[in-house]
């Protein structure tokens, strides 16, 4: 589930961007380490300045069953974006599980953080140019952005045009750790998906799912 340890820093940048409406969102192909994963990652909930967003992750590969990850986010115009909890669940789990803060994070390279932005201007600095980009889903003008930092480098690019998640495609490089390369591609837009993940529901984590995400975080 090594997956896992760089969730979150495939698109919260949209927040930004775009409006939300519940079960909207985007199918992606995951390529790490010579194999590709399904990924869909769509909206959870959305109501006034609470946004979830659920994360996906198909069988095979290197997942031996399925696995979702969901995030729920306060998001302002002046404190910026939050998060406030995070729930995990796979094939083989009854129930969720809520997620420790420290698991929210990883520990070297793009974080988190470098993600979340509130206003346009934030995220402008890092614009590289227009370009016009071959995904499974098609052809389509999309905006560059490159982000540094420890060693890695995320080439990501977004359009209007794949609302509400707008992430079209996403490079990470590393010359030092070989899990932080990676590859995303929009291969579909999706709507109407009900969340796998109802927070009503979560168990306190459990200690095999502790070793698990610990696991991840270090590899």
């Amino acid at each position: 589930m090594k997956i896992s340890k760089y969730v979150l820093t495939l698109l919260l940048f949209s927040t930004s961007v775009f409006a939300f409406n519940k079960g909207e969102g985007s199918q992606f192909v995951l390529e790490t380490e010579g194999q590709k994963v399904g990924l869909s990652i769509y909206i959870s909930e959305a109501k006034d300045k609470n946004l979830g967003v659920e994360f996906h992750f198909g069988a095979g590969g290197i997942l031996s069953s399925n696995m979702w990850q969901q995030f729920e986010m306060n998001v302002d115009a002046k404190s910026g974006i939050q998060i406030q909890s995070g729930y995990i669940k796979t094939g083989l789990s009854k129930k969720p599980e809520k997620m420790l803060r420290e698991h929210f994070y990883q520990n070297e390279g793009v974080q988190v953080q470098d993600f979340l932005f509130t206003k346009e201007e934030e995220i402008s600095k890092n614009f590289i140019g227009s370009e016009t980009v071959e995904i499974p889903a098609g052809s389509i003008i999309a905006k560059h952005y490159r982000k540094k930092h420890d060693g890695q480098t995320i080439d990501f690019w977004i359009s209007d045009q794949v609302k509400p998640i707008g992430l079209v495609k996403l490079v990470s490089k590393s010359g030092t750790k070989k899990t932080n390369n990676y590859k995303i591609e929009l291969s579909s837009l999706l709507k109407n998906v009900k969340p796998a993940i109802n927070p009503k529901e979560a168990v306190p984590m459990t200690e095999k799912t502790k070793r698990l995400l610990s696991r991840a975080k270090t590899q």
